[in-house]
């Protein structure tokens, strides 16, 4: 029985063989198709290895000359319509622009370049000797790029770029010493074809990292040749947080606290500070101009570890970008940026200071010269220290006695002074705003302060409007606070002469 069974079961699998023979057969050979046979090589031509990534039959496609790897590479000479550049393999297989010496260079544009050119895979021989006028027709009797590859060993391959293909997907090009015409892909068009500068990252700075941005000084942006807002570090004793890694002031214009956050959080742009592409390496005056450059609108300055840097910007162009060039090489490369990615350029004085103004610790001023209408008075200030190691303070003036709960009603007061919150840039013009500064009537309530270091400055706050007070430091002001606040100084201000208690969070 089962023999019987087993003849049958032999039979049917040797049909599915033969199915599966047929099978293959149809696949190789698919209906109305020719098998594609290997094309009869020219001298020195070699038959493709394998397929580079474009939709090219491996056993038909033709490579050029010896396919060379980036190992291989020595350097990449590269001519084309903005000028000759040189590509050179460093011993760690990276490459540098002998041009250019030092530019950081752009990974993937490189890469680029190193496949196109050394792994010339032919697309299709369409001309096996050309004759002058077919070199002519295609573009390559006098071409107009090319490149030049030099391996290791010293042998040179040259490839000549013509004419872009109809289809715009490829070029027309020619190996040196050969009269055969080839196509080649677009990949061309993002490595042989692109200006040198197109490598290059639109680095603006060197040297600055996580670990240390925070240790920049010296941070100014100009106007024009004029000085607009400049950062400095404060002091130790300065600090109101001693044990904070960033406090900064404005060392122009005096008088302020800095915003720290956003202080912070420009120069911690600064790490990775660069354009989005390069958009230019300088060759003559002309290349300023182009873009906006010639007397600098935005000039940078700033220290880091001992070495000064200097970056300089356009304003907004008409093609909706900033460009920006810095002093990190010999040569200049003007850097593309999205205009938001460099806004803090433009931004108002009010968004470099800090929302409390005269955040000044006590503990370092010697005397308090404050004025009202009706008042003039010059508090003087001794600090110390008690038996326990605790810091004290004695105050005395002509008007005023202070005991023990004057003293704490003293620095109440001194709370609601240093507690004066800008609101915002004031709505009069600047020469309103200087006539008004200019105008002791107008003012609300005036305060100097005298530090142990001798540095004077004097604050003010004067009736602009009827919500408005304009905020002065020695003299010039160009933001306002809520003139309830000034009203609300002035009226603390007689409380501690009355001997009364001072809320220096309340509103009056």
């Amino acid at each position: 029985m089962k023999k019987k069974l087993l003849i049958p079961l032999i039979a049917l699998g040797a049909a599915a063989l033969i199915l599966a023979a047929g099978l293959i057969v149809l696949n190789v050979t698919k209906p109305g198709e020719a098998e594609k046979e290997p094309p009869t090589l020219l001298p020195e031509e070699l038959l493709g290895e394998d397929d580079p990534g474009e939709a090219i039959e491996r056993e038909t496609s033709i490579l050029m000359f010896p396919r060379r790897d980036r190992q291989k590479i020595a350097s990449i000479l590269i001519h084309n319509d903005s000028g000759e550049y040189t590509l050179v393999r460093k011993p760690d297989d990276t490459f540098y622009l002998a041009e250019l010496p030092g530019a950081p260079l752009i990974d993937e544009t490189v890469a680029s370049a190193v496949v196109t050119s050394g792994y010339v895979l032919v697309r299709e021989r369409i001309v096996d000797s050309a004759t002058d006028e077919q070199l002519a027709e295609y573009g390559l009797d006098d071409p107009k790029a090319w490149w030049v590859l030099t391996d290791t060993a010293g042998k040179e391959f040259r490839v000549n770029v013509g004419d872009r293909m109809i289809s715009g997907d490829g070029y027309y090009c020619s190996f040196e010493g050969r009269r055969a015409v080839y196509t080649l892909g677009s990949s061309i068009g993002n490595s042989i074809l692109l200006p040198c500068e197109k490598y290059v990252t639109a680095a603006m700075t060197a040297g600055v990292t996580q670990e240390n941005y925070f240790n920049i000084e010296d941070f100014t942006i100009f106007h024009g040749s004029d000085p607009f807002v400049s950062v400095t570090a404060c002091e130790p004793e300065e600090k109101l947080n001693p044990d904070a890694i960033v406090e900064a002031k404005l060392a122009y214009p005096q008088g302020y606290r800095a915003n720290d956050s956003f202080f912070i959080s420009v120069t911690g742009g600064f790490v990775s500070l660069a354009g989005d592409e390069t958009a230019c390496v300088v060759k003559s005056k002309e290349d300023y101009e182009r873009f906006g450059l010639k007397d600098a609108p935005y000039t940078v300055h700033f220290s880091l570890e001992g070495k000064d840097h200097d970056l300089f910007f356009s304003d907004v162009q008409e093609d909706g970008y900033v460009y920006g060039i810095s002093d990190l090489f010999e040569y200049m490369l003007i850097g593309r940026f999205d205009a938001e990615s460099v806004s803090w350029l433009r931004a108002g004085l009010f968004r470099w200071v800090a929302d409390y103004p005269l955040q000044i610790n006590i503990s370092t001023v010697s005397s308090l010269r404050v004025r009202t209408a009706d008042r003039d008075i010059t508090f003087k200030l001794t600090h110390g220290v008690d038996a326990n190691g605790s810091a004290t303070l004695d105050v005395s003036s002509d008007v005023v006695s202070f005991d023990n709960a004057n003293i704490y009603n003293f620095r109440q007061f001194y709370k609601t002074v240093i507690g004066s919150k800008l609101k915002g840039d004031s709505s009069l013009s600047e020469d309103e705003r200087a006539a008004l500064a200019a105008d002791g009537s107008k003012a609300i309530f005036r305060i100097t302060f005298n530090t142990a270091d001798g540095k004077e400055l004097e604050y003010g706050f004067y009736r602009a409007t009827t919500r408005e007070a304009l905020f002065t430091v020695n003299g010039k002001g160009d933001f306002y606070i809520n003139i309830d606040w000034a009203e609300k100084l002035s009226s603390d201000l007689e409380r501690l002469i009355a001997g009364l208690d001072i809320d220096s969070y309340g509103k009056d």
